[in-house]
């Protein structure tokens, strides 16, 4: 008995000593940022087992004495930082390193600048279009918002073939960022639009010079980044759906889109679009077979942490667009008179019916995006893209043609790039990263008519740096350059007569294989290296004014159909003649920016003025009559051009009284503003032919849009708007009329001249709308839904605009009416 008592006394202290051993020992550690490496103080270190909390020193460090072995559960939180949860097994004393992202919130979310006019850490002039502008475009094109910005005009074959013109530049020279990805859908041509559903932008970014460097250095007249809705880390459920109604077109269109978010960072998205309309009308007659129908689907699924994240992502845009068919002239007379009288020669009664000519178009893309942060370092991004094109384009044909495309074309793209960016220094940000892609182009060869772009493959490989640093808090400088090399590798056939009259025979042998009857068959193979710079510096006298001067040099490369076009373009109803020998453009911008928030006003000035070497432009030479008619003749040239302008936009707001209301539920009290917002913007461009002394052609008009907003108006949540758009005549053109040898009725023919030159006379068009807001009960300042009603173009007037290239056979669209309906899940 005496011997267990010992037993279990020695037992019962060497547990006792075990326990005091155990619960000696110490857990020290700091919290610091994630982003820079700095200490957190005052961060809240709380053990759940312990139901215990300590906060951090000065210097970040906290220290826990007395604890015992075992395994902890802590949570880490400083005040806006994103929460954080470990787990310690503690054997013995240890010292951790907590990491938080004091700058989360800045990084989650894409940053929308109270002024729209300007973005505060970029040198060049920028514009971001935000998300209830963008929905007010829903059932139109990228194009005709992006017209909603000060410098940015659109390019039409029609009113459904709409191309943004950013500063007199328009095509390739514009790059159209996508969600990350270069858009790449054979959008050479004028009457190539962007294959984009408007409806998958968030907001969208115009940056207004080649200042983009990630995105490619060819972007000399600018670049459009369309963002996407951005992730939310928390178990929610975002969704909106739009449908518009309208009477121009008689159809309307609906879209639909549903974001699923997980507080674990898995997320998946989608967005589906429906769009048909009829025959536009003009004020005195339907614009035959100007109808159009498109189907698009956005889906998406990834995961996002602040640490790493990655996504798939699918898109698919089809479309089917209804070519003037008055643009299609069956001989020379009927051309001549055409565009001399100013009345289409075919009108018809309206129709669903897209008959030809036509365009078709289907364009899927796929991408892959992973990134890594590294703490103390930045962010490390890895993207890869898939992007495949079909084009069709359906003429008037006959016989065992008929209902067979003219031009039916497939591009296949793929892109890859690394990007790095360092953005650990509070005072520097450095971007640096490489990137390729790989493209091929296959024409049907068996469409019966020649191939209008041949055969080709290409590659380019690029590098760029960019780097912007605070020198104070009111100052800011940003530099980068860019270098890439091009190559374009084709198989085409050349007749052999056209091919010695432009002296290709002297000037490329070396790309001659062999000779079929009349055409020759040549593998011309172009290399060209490509340099853009960009520097710039911002200084900002107070919260109030600041100013930016940005300079910068960019090289562009002919495009395959400036190189390589021969034949007819049938959505444009002309013959285009490329030319094999162009050289490189070469830009030198000079762009400042001058721009006031002050109180009621929002105001940016914004002069430019650029010297383009070796500028190509694509100019009418003369008619042509086919098989299938009568075309008129373009030809792509190349010259020195200056162009100089300003854009200048205003916001202002006429503040009216601020009722103070009362809900019923939890007793929410919150104020109304209700107000009168005037917004102006003005827009003028001059370009020159420096070689020639003369007008460049298809330059914009100067222009000036005046809107008056009145917002809450009689009744929280109604708004009533009008709008002024005034485009005067462009005075300012070369003159590029031809004559054309006309068969008389009476036998005989006659010298007639084509009056393709003229301007159209200027117009100003009224807009007006009225709109009603439905709050959440729950959140009052939450719109639930909008209910729109709009008329466009109030007074049915008849206009043609300058830039639209079917002007020469008939007048715009008139008076619509349109009824939109958004309801927010």
């Amino acid at each position: 008995m005496k011997t267990l008592t010992l037993w279990l006394l020695i037992m019962l202290f060497a547990a006792l000593w075990s326990t005091a051993q155990d619960c000696a020992y110490t857990l020290e550690g700091t919290v610091k940022d994630y982003h820079d490496n700095s200490s957190l103080e005052l961060a809240t270190v709380y053990i759940a087992n312990l139901q215990r909390t300590v906060s951090t020193d000065v210097n970040g460090s906290f220290k826990i004495k007395d604890l015992c072995a075992g395994v902890y559960y802590l949570s880490i939180a400083h005040i806006d930082c994103e929460p954080k949860k470990i787990t310690v097994d503690l054997t013995n004393s240890q010292k951790i390193e907590i990491l938080l992202e004091h700058h989360v919130e800045d990084l989650q979310t894409i940053k929308v600048i109270a002024d729209v006019h300007d973005d505060h850490n970029n040198t060049q002039s920028t514009t971001r279009i935000k998300k209830e502008t963008v929905q007010n475009y829903s059932g139109a094109t990228l194009g005709d918002a992006l017209s909603s910005v000060a410098g940015v005009s659109s390019l039409k074959t029609g009113n459904s073939v709409v191309k943004p013109v950013i500063h007199g530049l328009y095509g390739s020279r514009v790059a159209i960022v996508n969600d990350g990805i270069r858009q790449q859908d054979q959008e050479w041509g004028i009457e190539h639009a962007p294959n984009i559903d408007v409806n998958t932008a968030s907001s969208i970014q115009v940056i207004k010079g080649a200042s983009a460097l990630r995105y490619g250095g060819d972007a000399i007249g600018g670049t459009i980044i369309i963002e996407p809705a951005r992730i939310i880390s928390k178990d929610t459920l975002i969704g909106t759906v739009i449908s518009q109604v309208q009477s121009n077109g008689r159809g309307g269109s609906i879209t639909g889109s549903l974001n699923n978010y997980r507080k674990s960072g898995w997320y998946q998205q989608v967005t589906a679009t429906y769009k048909r309309l009829g025959d536009y009308e003009a004020p005195d007659y339907v614009l035959r077979n100007t109808g159009n129908e498109t189907t698009a689907l956005n889906l998406g699924i990834g995961f996002k942490s602040f640490e790493y994240g990655g996504n798939f992502k699918y898109s698919y845009y089809e479309s089917s667009l209804g070519i003037l068919r008055a643009s299609h002239i069956g001989n020379a007379a009927d051309l001549v008179r055409s565009i001399n009288s100013g009345t289409p020669t075919v009108i018809n009664d309206f129709t669903y019916a897209i008959d030809v000519p036509r365009q078709e178009v289907a364009h899927h893309s796929l991408r892959f995006n992973a990134f890594k942060r590294f703490a103390s370092l930045g962010k490390l991004e890895a993207d890869y893209s898939l992007q495949f094109n079909n084009r069709k384009e359906y003429d008037i044909r006959r016989g065992s043609n008929a209902g067979r495309a003219s031009l039916d074309m497939d591009l296949i793209t793929h892109n890859a790039s690394l990007n790095i960016l360092l953005d650990a220094s509070n005072t520097t940000t450095v971007n640096v990263g490489i990137d390729g892609m790989y493209q091929v182009n296959t024409p049907d060869a068996n469409t019966g008519v020649r191939r209008l772009i041949p055969d080709y493959n290409a590659t380019k490989v690029g590098t760029y740096l960019s780097v912007n640093h605070h020198l104070k808090d009111n100052w800011i400088i940003d530099a980068g350059l860019r270098l890439d090399s091009y190559k374009i590798d084709a198989d085409k056939f050349y007749f052999q007569t056209r091919w010695e009259s432009l002296g290709y025979d002297q000037q490329f042998p070396q790309f001659e294989i062999r000779t079929e009857g009349n055409q020759l068959l040549t593998n011309p193979v172009l290399d060209y290296g490509l340099f853009a710079f960009t520097a710039g510096t911002k200084y900002f006298f107070n919260d109030h004014y600041d100013l930016a001067v940005n300079v910068s040099s960019a090289n562009r490369a002919p495009n395959p159909s400036e190189l390589f076009s021969d034949g007819l373009h049938h959505a444009l109803a002309t013959i285009e003649l490329g030319r094999l020998d162009l050289d490189k453009e070469q830009s030198y911008k000079f762009n400042t920016t001058f721009h006031v928030n002050h109180g009621k006003l929002d105001l940016e000035f914004n002069p430019y003025l650029n010297f383009v070497s070796d500028f190509i432009q694509l100019v009418p030479t003369s008619i042509e009559t086919t098989t299938r008619g009568a075309f008129p003749v373009y030809q792509y040239e190349q010259l020195d051009a200056r162009l100089w302008g300003m854009d200048v936009s205003a916001s202002y707001n006429f503040y009216s009284k601020q009722p103070v209301k009362q809900t019923t539920e939890n007793d929410l009290v919150y104020k109304v503003k209700r107000l009168l917002n005037f917004n102006s913007q003005f827009s003028y461009i001059h370009g020159t032919d420096i070689d020639a002394d003369e007008p460049l052609i298809d330059m914009p008009p100067a222009q000036f849009s005046n809107t008056i907003t009145w917002f809450n108006a009689v009744n929280t949540g109604l708004e009533f708007y009008l709008t002024n758009h005034t485009v005067l005549e462009q005075t300012r053109f070369p003159n590029n009329n031809y004559e054309v040898n006309v068969p008389l009725e009476t036998g005989g023919f006659e010298m007639r001249e084509v009056n393709i030159s003229q301007p159209p006379a200027a117009y100003s068009l009224w807009n007006a709308g009225v709109s009603y807001s439905f709050f959440s009960k729950k959140n009052p300042k939450v719109r639930k839904s909008l209910l729109k009603l709009s008329v466009l173009n109030i007074f049915n007037t008849s206009y043609r605009n300058y830039l639209n290239r079917q002007r020469f056979y008939a007048d715009d669209v008139g008076r619509d009416i349109q009824l939109q309906f958004i309801y927010n899940i």
